[in-house]
């Protein structure tokens, strides 16, 4: 008999975890963790019997139950691990006891719990706080402002991936094939993606350098890197009748949603760009205010904007008053309407992005229009 099950299967996972002396990844980070972490697993999978967590199970009871599943013959694990409170992820830490620790950035997500990006960066810092000598691995992203913050909360080794010279994981010479897919250099290895996105290509830098210090070489990670494909409704291009579609639809805040917008704008398209958007949940007061920014912030990229959800009204006015044609730019009051329209527009050459949180369920708009 315990006092709570949830704290008990913690405590499970914690001192079955310290049977196992192997590299251990924990991924933390506002957006991005569930295709970083797959991607570092693909890249370990080259040297290693690798356990990752299922998805993107990572709170407190993902978390211990896949730890629970390691077995003698796994030489590496990947835990993602995710924040709703601040106190969450120092309590998955103590869990998961981390050799490598991911910080792939820290934005909006999550505002509703957390108030600010300030108490963002609080909850998503306490990851470094378990790296804690020379012996475990702080990587970050060198390009996040907001993380240089926090980075000095690690007593371990601290080092950057990114796109500046700074970084010692630092990618050069990106460019987005046709398909929006990244390619670029890095230690003088080029680096091929079939995952579109310049996220997803600063997903592939965290992959490189967990992949280095677990002692692969840059060409096994290439090689790995080069196989891996998009996780379900994660970036995921979908062709339908000279249609693309863009299937992100799993998860949205506007960080992720403005770099979806950014990748349909370097995709280059024969006909017109058309992003159906849902609901941000879980913004809080500031919900209507970032709705309407990224409103304003897909309007000089996109031509046609459909949305859907209470807040996405909010987005479709941002897009008016930033320019967009009244007639390019609609909101429907439930999924079933917002499909048919898009089943008339969509035509081919149509590039279409669908993408909201979770909770809007659009894959159902995915597929009606396939």
């Amino acid at each position: 008999v315990v006092d709570s099950t949830l704290r008990a299967l913690g405590r499970l996972a914690r001192q079955y975890r310290r049977r196992f002396d192997i590299p251990v990844v924990a991924v933390a980070g506002s957006t991005g963790k569930t295709t970083a972490k797959e991607m570092i697993a693909a890249a370990l999978g080259r040297r290693f019997e690798v356990l990752s967590t299922p998805s993107n199970e990572n709170n407190e009871i993902g978390v211990p139950s896949a730890l629970l599943r390691l077995t003698p013959e796994h030489g590496a694990a990947v835990i993602e691990i995710g924040a709703r409170q601040v106190g969450d992820l120092a309590y998955l830490c103590r869990i998961v006891q981390p050799t490598i620790g991911v910080l792939l950035n820290i934005g909006t997500a999550h505002l509703e719990v957390f108030g600010s990006v300030e108490r963002v960066a609080k909850a998503k810092g306490e990851l470094l706080d378990f790296i804690v000598d020379e012996s475990y691995v702080a990587l970050v992203n060198a390009d996040d402002c907001v993380i240089a913050g926090e980075a000095m909360r690690t007593k371990g080794r601290l080092l950057g991936f990114g796109w500046t010279r700074e970084s010692h994981f630092s990618g050069e010479g990106l460019i987005l094939d046709q398909e929006g897919c990244g390619h670029f250099s890095l230690q003088n290895t080029s680096f091929h993606l079939r995952i579109p996105g310049r996220h997803n290509a600063h997903n592939a830098l965290s992959a490189i350098a967990v992949a280095d210090q677990c002692g692969l070489s840059v060409a096994q990670t290439a090689a790995a890197l080069a196989d891996f494909e998009p996780v379900s409704m994660r970036s995921e291009i979908l062709r339908k009748a000279g249609i693309r579609v863009i299937n992100d639809c799993y998860n949205a805040n506007p960080d992720s949603v403005r770099a979806a917008l950014d990748l349909m704008a370097e995709i280059p398209v024969d006909g017109r760009r058309i992003a159906v958007l849902g609901d941000m949940l879980e913004l809080g007061e500031q919900a209507p205010v970032l709705h309407e920014e990224v409103g304003r912030y897909a309007a000089s990229r996109i031509d046609v904007l459909l949305g859907t959800g209470p807040l996405s009204e909010h987005t479709v006015h941002g897009a008016h008053e930033a320019g967009i044609d009244a007639g390019q730019s609609q909101h429907f009051d439930g999924r079933d309407s917002l499909s048919r329209q898009l089943e008339a527009l969509a035509r081919p050459g149509d590039l279409v992005l669908i993408k909201a949180s979770r909770g809007m369920e659009l894959e159902h708009v995915v597929e009606a229009l396939a």
